[in-house]
């Protein structure tokens, strides 16, 4: 029996030029540029894009261009699922011997989330459904 998934929640892409990012995922595919903030201790920006009103990407763009061997990457960061109950989930997963990060609440929306990884080591995510 699998998880309870609603959806896709959102993809994190990680890139390394802010203007290249947002000329590609806003102007070229036309995705619209809801919120945008800055971590000056992770040197990163976050941009929330959505499409028809849904969120849909989130990009990292980091100051410098990243290492490719290192984590964040080019490429995807991590793939989020909705789920109803985020503590269940993360407990069948584990049940059937699945790495899991904690569970943690995310400041913002105040929705529980946590990570864990595929077999080849790829981070995703389950999100708490709203």
């Amino acid at each position: 029996m699998g998880l309870d998934i609603r959806s896709m929640h959102h993809v994190c892409i990680v890139c390394s030029d802010y203007g290249q990012a947002v000329e590609f995922y806003v102007h070229t595919l036309g995705l619209t540029l809801r919120r945008e903030q800055y971590s000056p201790e992770k040197k990163r920006h976050k941009l929330e894009l959505y499409l028809n009103g849904e969120y849909l990407v989130e990009l990292f763009i980091q100051e410098s261009a990243p290492d490719p061997k290192q984590p964040p990457h080019a490429g995807l960061e991590h793939l989020s699922f909705l789920v109803e109950d985020v503590e269940q989930s993360v407990n069948d997963l584990k049940s059937q011997g699945v790495k899991t990060d904690p569970v943690a609440l995310d400041r913002e929306t105040g929705r529980q989330y946590a990570f864990f990884y595929d077999p080849d080591g790829t981070k995703l995510e389950l999100y708490q459904a709203g």
